[in-house]
């Protein structure tokens, strides 16, 4: 018998719509079963320390009323837990009781999932110890959301934004982020992910450990103090060798760029401190900088650019405005 149909005639018992046939049949798919019965057992036992003796009683009682089956006393199943599962066990086998068929029910059909998300707002962090020992620190403008399942079969999660991961080993359950149309597939390892709806391209940094990364078109293994960077439009995935530090830095408050147009950067300190910053000179926006930036405020992150590429810039109602330093314009060619 398949699930289909077991779970069909359940149904249909519930609504004592079922034939004897069919009811007789489905005992003997049950009593069959190792894998249902041991999750029978398993559920019995785990409830048996809080399911008051005299409730128990009862739900023998009502089906002995169904069945010949001898109920053992009421002193002997309190000294022989171990009996009272196995004979439990047995009834199931022999009849279909209501109290076995709602679990057996449950047990086959699938329940509805709930999701829970972890966000950071514009200029915030956040952390999250998850279910299963793993720790992940969240950049601003970012989320993950993650069923209430997690943990039971898989280890899945889904991230918006950008985060930093710290996975407990577990052989048996794979731990999966999902990004729009890539996947990272880890057992045990440390790793960053800048995956912004709002940029074109996702960068993954290893740190320790070792990861599985796939995309559309192609799978790769990646060792620590790699980059890769995939490209959302035209699909396309490069690695480097970098030093993997330098890009978890957000947070401590430190921002590391490689070669980076000044737009890209200005979107990052934007996003982080939850500031509007336009620029009045469109030619400032494919500047590049390579450094390291103290992003304790956005006046010290601004600060350390300024120093290092021809731009200043002024605060009108609350907005920041960059435009090109003439003085300093000589100097950078």
């Amino acid at each position: 018998m398949d699930k289909d149909k077991c779970l069909d005639i359940f149904e249909r018992y519930i609504s004592k719509q079922a034939s004897t046939e069919e009811i007789a049949s489905l005992c003997s798919f049950i009593h069959n079963d190792p894998h249902l019965n041991n999750w029978l057992e398993s559920q019995i036992s785990n409830s048996s320390s809080t399911i008051d003796m005299d409730l128990k009683m009862e739900i023998l009682y009502n089906i002995r009323s169904q069945t010949n089956y001898q109920i053992p006393n009421n002193n002997k199943l309190k000294q022989t837990n171990k009996h009272y599962i196995r004979w439990i066990a047995n009834i199931a086998a022999i009849l279909l009781p209501i109290v076995l068929t709602i679990s057996i029910y449950m047990y086959y059909k699938p329940q509805p999932v709930d999701y829970l998300i972890v966000s950071a707002g514009l200029g915030e962090k956040a952390s999250i110890d998850l279910p299963d020992g793993s720790k992940v620190a969240i950049n601003a403008a970012s989320e993950i959301e993650y069923s209430t399942a997690y943990n039971k079969k898989e280890r899945t999660l889904r991230l918006q934004g950008e985060a930093y991961f710290e996975v407990e080993p577990n052989p048996s359950k794979p731990f999966i982020v999902q990004c729009n149309d890539i996947k990272i597939k880890v057992l045990g390892t440390t790793f960053g992910i800048n995956a912004y709806d709002d940029d074109n391209t996702i960068s993954i940094v290893l740190n320790t450990g070792k990861i599985e990364l796939t995309t559309p078109n192609k799978t790769i293994t990646m060792l620590p103090n790699e980059k890769a960077t995939y490209n959302r439009t035209t699909k396309e995935l490069y690695t480097e060798q970098v030093d993997a530090s330098d890009y978890i830095g957000w947070r401590y408050n430190r921002l590391r760029f490689e070669n980076e147009t000044l737009e890209n950067i200005i979107k990052t300190i934007s996003r982080m401190h939850n500031t509007d910053i336009v620029f009045e000179d469109a030619q400032l926006i494919k500047q590049k900088f390579t450094g390291t930036i103290d992003n304790t405020s956005v006046q010290s992150a601004l600060k350390v650019l300024s120093l290092t590429a021809p731009i200043d810039y002024h605060v009108k109602d609350g907005v920041i405005f960059l435009y090109k330093d003439k003085d300093k314009t000589q100097y950078y060619k």
